[in-house]
């Protein structure tokens, strides 16, 4: 595995649905992202399904890697104009201006970039991917297991400060029904008090106007009583013009009097105009302040009903993060268990895998030594042929076919070594699937 410097940089990332061809006609559609890295001195090739980790292969090109694979596919291009070929490539691909596919054998994937005419399809490009080192892998799902526990935190975090606004929109509600509450009992309380002064206004009005009325009919009837009284006495004394005239100034000053108390009263009765007209006023002015409010509550109503709406929306929008929350914290946990059990069975395999390439090397060694030991023998019968005659070059012939046997039997032992590896090399990549 190729460690990251810094100096590296991304020159294709992308997702694209490409066939997979496994073999005695099985075809197999997947959904595959490919990455290509340059890396100054190499070109890393992943190729990669998200969905199974064990589908994973890599390959990296340097620029000697790229010599032999120019003069093998008779390419007309250098190394920087390959890296930018394979990009071109990719992005015709997406556009369905080429086509590629892959090509499963022996634990390889072969990446084919052709084009269709009429007769055949021509082949422009062919890239070999080595399967991933599980370490790799493993190191990718560690990567990918925190990006989940990072957007694990994260919406927690939104969940919180949905959280914090519904109770902040629970505590505008409440505070806008207690204004609700103060303003609707100081109306009450306002026309209590404009209801109570009307009243007694009123009645002090009519218990004014009744006295007075009350004094000017008596004074109307006394005047009536004096008028009969004159009208007696202008009969009885119809010589006494003296008399009348004293009468009839009597009578003048009294009308004076009469007059003076009907202007008050009219002075009174516009006073109480003047008030009714204020009353009245005021009244308006109450009827006003009352429709105001009736409004003001009609838009509290309206922004309750919003604000609930909204209630319930968030409501709903936080059952939904719970639900995908707990969905992705039971996903996490299988991925842990399932990490740990690939993590003891990779190093159960890795002491095997080791404990083989030990018997491999020993054996290997061995071969080594059996090798110069042959060719001690062959430099041996060539001195024999000289002086030795045919008898002991039949002797000498003898012991070199059984050398011989024996290097044989040694090779056997290595080939079988070499299959046990491939099998431990296959559970070990079957290990990969417990993961999905």
């Amino acid at each position: 595995m190729l460690k990251m410097s810094g100096k590296e940089s991304c020159l294709y990332s992308g997702s694209h649905l490409i066939p997979i061809f496994l073999g005695e006609g099985y075809t197999d559609d997947r959904n595959l992202t490919i990455n290509i890295l340059d890396f100054e001195d190499k070109l890393q090739i992943k190729l990669r399904d998200s969905s199974d980790h064990s589908f994973n292969f890599t390959e990296y090109i340097d620029p000697g890697d790229f010599e032999l694979l120019r003069h093998k596919q008779s390419l007309d291009i250098n190394y920087s104009e390959f890296k930018t070929n394979v990009v071109d490539m990719l992005n015709q691909f997406r556009k369905k201006e080429m086509f590629l596919k892959c090509e499963l054998y022996d634990k390889k994937c072969t990446m084919v970039f052709f084009t269709k005419s009429k007769i055949k399809s021509i082949i422009y490009l062919t890239l070999d991917l080595r399967l991933t080192d599980q370490k790799e892998i493993v190191a990718e799902m560690y990567l990918e297991i925190d990006k989940l526990q990072g957007l694990n935190k994260r919406l927690h975090n939104q969940l919180l400060k949905m959280q914090q606004t519904v109770k902040e929109r629970e505590l505008e509600i409440q505070n806008l029904q207690q204004a609700r509450q103060s303003v609707v009992e100081k109306f009450h309380k306002d026309l209590a008090n404009v209801d109570q002064l009307f009243t007694m206004k009123c009645n002090q009005f009519q218990s004014s106007l009744f006295y007075k009325l009350s004094r000017f009919k008596d004074k109307i009837v006394e005047l009536q009583k004096k008028v009969d009284i004159l009208k007696q006495e202008n009969h009885l004394k119809a010589s006494s013009s003296d008399r009348l005239i004293k009468t009839l100034e009597t009578l003048r000053l009294e009308n004076i009097d009469y007059s003076t108390s009907i202007d008050s009263l009219k002075r009174e009765n516009t006073s109480l105009n003047i008030l009714r007209v204020t009353l009245e006023r005021n009244v308006a002015d109450l009827k006003k302040s009352l429709e105001d409010t009736q409004n003001l509550h009609r838009n509290f109503e309206i922004k309750k009903t919003e604000l609930e709406t909204d209630l319930e929306k968030l409501s709903i929008i936080i059952a939904q993060k719970d639900s995908k929350i707990s969905e992705l914290s039971k996903d996490l946990v299988q991925a842990n268990n399932m990490i740990v059990r690939f993590s003891n069975e990779c190093d159960t395999r890795d002491q095997q895998l080791h404990e083989y390439e030990e018997d491999v090397t020993i054996k290997e060694k061995i071969i080594m030594d059996q090798k110069c030991q042959i060719k001690q023998i062959l430099n041996s019968f060539e001195q024999y042929k000289v002086d030795f005659n045919f008898e002991k070059f039949e002797d000498t012939k003898r012991n070199l076919l059984m050398s011989q046997k024996n290097v044989d039997d040694l090779k056997e032992e290595l080939r079988k070594l070499n299959k046990i590896n491939a099998i431990l090399t296959q559970k070990v990549s079957q290990a990969g699937y417990l993961i999905k």
